[in-house]
């Protein structure tokens, strides 16, 4: 069955639309009119159509109906009918989308006409390993050279779980054993892994039995955090916002920073203030984020965070006297 499977892989990728009877004549290397009545091949098509192995190899679908591959994943047709009006439809989909460079690595196509666009930087160093990465994530380790904090070079492995996109910067999520043998999440910026499109550049590990992550573990290892920066042994944290613009109050309102977001005292035009508080592990990008609302807030109490916002505050008017 491995081989018959092999074929069924080699002629979806074509992007055609494949029937059952292609598939068994090319691994038979005969038509199917002279193989009715053979109980090897009749064995075979049953197999084949059986919904158990159906769902081991095709995500619950068999292939009596033809498939074809599209952007990676398999798409099924009762008829050429149905095919059509799916590749119509996708056409309208892609009239209504612009992502910002990913459609085209993953349809080589780009919405002329489009009505909602999501941010992505198209020029974005290695953005094309986004395409590649995901054929990793959840099934092999993967080898790598990576320049971390932007000037040492070293070779990283990986369990690769996550690609996650923050502020039009993509990040690769998993596991990396450390030199006690225990584990780690890491992340690591797509824009500095060492890649100049050869086959070499990420290397499929094979040879070293891949790791999960524990189901849910990314919706909490997320939860506390803006961005994608976790410090080891970080502790959550209540920060207090203080808000001395309305239309900064209202900003943070209608799209808050951080899900545990609250208002706690209403913007008072009178007084010229308002409050919210957040309740996250604090970080680099929380910090970069606050600061982007200028003068319009600031980070109240005697929090280490809150020093953290006057010591970068201060650098930076020091930059412009």
């Amino acid at each position: 069955m491995d081989r018959l499977y092999e074929i069924c892989d080699e002629m979806a990728s074509t992007e055609q639309f494949v029937t059952l009877r292609s598939i068994m004549e090319k691994y038979y290397g005969s038509p199917v009119a002279k193989l009715d009545g053979d109980k090897e091949y009749g064995r075979l098509k049953k197999q084949l159509n059986r919904n158990d192995h159906a769902v081991e190899y095709k995500n619950g679908h068999d292939f009596r109906d033809g498939f074809r591959y599209k952007h990676g994943y398999e798409f099924y047709f009762r008829n050429e009918e149905e095919k059509n009006e799916l590749q119509k439809r996708d056409g309208d989909e892609r009239r209504l989308f612009l992502t910002g460079g990913l459609q085209m690595l993953f349809d080589g196509k780009s919405a002329q006409e489009h009505l909602v666009e999501l941010e992505c930087v198209s020029e974005l160093q290695n953005l094309n390993l986004v395409k590649m990465l995901v054929k990793y994530l959840g099934k092999w380790a993967i080898s790598f050279k990576y320049i971390q904090g932007y000037q040492n070079l070293m070779e990283r492995t990986v369990h690769p779980h996550l690609l996650k996109e923050y502020n039009s910067r993509w990040f690769l999520f998993g596991y990396v054993q450390q030199e006690d043998d225990t584990w780690a999440i890491v992340n690591f910026a797509l824009d500095r892994i060492v890649y100049n499109g050869s086959p070499n550049d990420i290397m499929v590990r094979v040879d070293i039995p891949f790791k999960k992550a524990p189901k849910d573990f990314y919706t909490n290892y997320f939860k506390d955090i803006v961005g994608v920066t976790k410090y080891d042994n970080a502790e959550v944290e209540k920060i207090t916002i203080k808000t001395v613009d309305f239309k900064v109050h209202h900003l943070l309102r209608t799209k808050p920073i951080h899900s545990s977001q609250i208002e706690t005292i209403p913007f008072d035009k009178k007084k010229g203030y308002g409050e919210f508080s957040i309740c996250v592990i604090p970080n680099y990008e929380l910090q970069a984020r606050l600061l982007s609302f200028g003068q319009g807030l600031y980070v109240t109490g005697n929090s280490p965070f809150r020093q953290r916002m006057q010591d970068a505050i201060t650098q930076l008017s020091c930059l412009y006297k």
